[in-house]
């Protein structure tokens, strides 16, 4: 018989996942749902954000909330069993106390390892969990943590960091950013250098760790020595983090405690940040490696899975690669992945599983566990279009519209890529990306300025045909599936996709084989035939400091939000608007921070009934210029385009969010 759990992770990045017999069928992050990037929705409306998000998964899976055998929920916040029963009561749903399971804690650290060992189809190995903090335990919270799993018995702890307080570094008050005075654990010291250089998502106190990695193949080492994180004979010490960014400019020390100085928004990072994005991503690395080596000789093992933020870090992902002779990473590696973790637990060690012959875990072969958008009729595209006042022209099958988008593509053009069933995880793999040409001179800029409305410096990942993976890339491993890996780009292939190669020389890929669901392979292979390159440019379908697209109706408001060519559906071809014939109108009599003189006059003059081409003509401007402007206007919640569907504005009533200003 059948057994269903279903998992919930409640910390940020919530999510919901259904597990069948012990492998995921069905999984998706709430900021999907509700359109907030992290999930971080009112705490008033959070229970019926978290009920919808369950009516969307068991619904997409043709399922009741009486078809689940068993509820379990995780937490960081839930420091004993009782306290995660009260979270699950908090989400309104009836479910029966007693098909109710409880995660034993330490909870968040345990699901992040289950999460990756359980998909991961290997009989043992080691499980390594890294991240900024996970659960509190006894006062504090967990720091590193590392497990041995052996399948069909219970997974042992074999190595478990703490910090001694539950505080979160990198905290608003007064208008500026405060974390302790003695940081503590590779996560947490990490993420306050992110915070320290810049980078973190408008408006929150959520580190924009990426955008570190990247950064920091401009630089070089400040010094030789370690400036964060020493290595020695007792394991790692982090004594002298806090002083060192003192010392380096980015933090003062104050009332007990460390106020950092970050590069201010606007302006964009030089020599220092890069080359202090260099030395952390260093000691980072090293740091990493360091557990690495003790975890496998602890475990007596070369298997190795790994989980939790940490390891979204995909050049570190590298360097662990070669420690190992078998390496997975579970996709989803930050919290919204803990839902699954749950679940997957729940099912080998809960339920009687004692009871059952152990089965060998499947592999995750493709994380397109969203909700089906399009088939059975989920979505009337056309229907959708028209209220737009677009048209949608249907290709014959989906394999036509594959070939006409590899067309476009190997014309110069930026294609959005919408299939059925959404990505798990943080990156695009085909099911909701953008999709351009890897070798025009140019286009990386483009992408960067004019559809993601992003930092220069920033690299692009690619997409690879499976086969053909080693003859463009050094990878050391035998396939990367989920895009958590970087690697060099062949010296004598560099000019032929030079749009995805850093400038450290590598590139983040992502390998497609023949078994991955869906119709992204034909695109690659229809790409392939017209312009002898088995690569693509792939980034995700989303613009700055917004969740990835899950709806149709989603994609849609992205073409209309920056200069997109054309975007596929399923079967359906939608064209880009004429953005000049539009008519821009203010969203709100507030009065706003619009940075420059320019900006503020188009705000004045979006009045609903002139369009782009007449302002342009008024303010004596290029048409081009104006038409960016006012989509990142646009992008920020200023102006939107008269007589097309009203866009739902993120609202950031919590304390962490400051929603006076849109500056960058």
């Amino acid at each position: 018989m059948m057994v269903r759990i279903l998992g919930f992770n409640l910390s940020h990045d919530s999510s919901v996942c259904l597990v069948e017999d012990g492998e995921i069928r069905a999984a998706l992050a709430l900021e999907r749902t509700c359109r907030i990037k992290r999930g971080t929705v009112p705490l008033h409306a959070y229970a019926a954000a978290m009920a919808e998000l369950t009516r969307e998964v068991l619904g997409g899976a043709q399922l009741t909330a009486d078809d689940i055998d068993h509820w379990i929920v995780t937490s960081t916040e839930s420091p004993n069993p009782h306290d995660e029963s009260l979270l699950a009561d908090t989400l309104g749903l009836m479910v029966p106390s007693e098909r109710r399971l409880t995660l034993p804690h330490p909870g968040h650290h345990l699901a992040h390892a289950s999460a990756a060992f359980y998909t991961s189809g290997f009989l043992e190995a080691a499980a390594l969990v890294i991240d900024a903090y996970g659960s509190l335990v006894n006062g504090g919270r967990e720091r590193e943590t590392a497990f041995f799993f052996q399948n069909g018995k219970k997974p042992q702890t074999i190595h478990s960091t703490f910090r001694n307080d539950d505080r979160i570094a990198g905290r608003f008050r007064d208008g500026e950013l405060w974390a302790p005075t003695r940081l503590n654990g590779i996560g947490e010291v990490y993420r306050v250098v992110t915070l320290a250089l810049g980078f973190r998502e408008r408006g929150t106190t959520y580190d924009d760790a990426g955008k570190t990695m990247g950064l920091a193949s401009y630089g070089k080492r400040l010094s030789q020595d370690n400036l964060f994180i020493d290595i020695g004979p007792n394991g790692l010490s982090f004594d002298r983090a806090s002083d060192s960014l003192v010392q380096l400019g980015f933090a003062e020390h104050r009332d007990n405690q460390l106020v950092l100085r970050p590069r201010p928004r606007g302006v964009r990072p030089d020599m220092q940040h890069e080359d202090l994005a260099a030395q952390i991503q260093f000691e980072f690395e090293d740091a990493c490696l360091y557990l690495v080596r003790e975890v496998l000789r602890k475990a007596d093992t070369r298997s190795l899975v790994l989980s939790g933020g940490c390891f979204l870090n995909s050049s570190l992902n590298t360097q662990i690669a070669r420690e190992t002779d078998q390496l997975y990473i579970f996709p989803a590696a930050t919290d919204d992945g803990n839902s699954a973790g749950a679940a997957l637990y729940a099912y080998h060690h809960l339920i009687g599983s004692d009871e059952r012959d152990p089965a060998q875990p499947a592999r995750l072969s493709h994380v397109y566990l969203g909700p089906p958008r399009l088939s059975s009729g989920a979505t009337d595209i056309p229907e959708v279009a028209a209220r737009y006042n677009h048209v949608a022209h249907r290709h014959s099958d989906l394999a036509a519209a594959a070939e006409t988008a590899a067309e476009a593509v190997a014309r110069g053009e930026i294609v959005g890529w919408f299939q059925d069933r959404g990505e798990f995880g943080p990156r695009s793999l085909g099911a909701r990306s953008i999709l351009c040409h890897p070798g025009l001179p140019g286009m990386k800029h483009t992408l960067n300025a004019r559809v993601k409305f992003r930092e220069a410096f920033r690299p692009f990942a690619a997409s690879v045909l499976a086969e053909h993976m080693h003859s463009w890339f050094e990878l050391p491993l035998h396939d990367s599936p989920f895009m958590l890996t970087v690697c060099p780009v062949r010296r004598e292939r560099r000019a032929a996709i030079t749009e995805v190669v850093h400038v450290d020389g590598t590139c983040r890929i992502q390998t497609v084989d023949k078994d991955l669901p869906g119709t992204f392979r034909s695109f690659l292979k229809a790409f392939e035939r017209i312009t002898g390159l088995p690569v693509v440019l792939n980034t995700s379908f989303n613009l700055r400091g917004m969740p990835i697209v899950e709806r149709p109706e989603d994609a849609l408001d992205c073409l209309y939000g920056a200069r997109m060519d054309r975007l596929f559906i399923g079967e359906f071809e939608l064209i880009a608007p004429d953005f000049a014939s539009l008519a821009p109108e203010r969203l709100t009599s507030e009065p706003v921070a619009v940075v420059t003189e320019q900006r503020r006059r188009i705000v004045e003059l979006a009045d609903g009934d002139r369009t782009v081409r007449e302002l342009a003509t008024q303010l004596s401007e290029e048409l081009d210029e104006v038409i960016d402007l006012i989509l990142d206007l646009r992008r920020l919640g200023v102006l939107d385009w008269a007589g097309i569907p009203a866009r739902p504005a993120p609202k950031f009533p919590m304390p962490q969010y400051d929603p006076t200003t849109f500056t960058e």
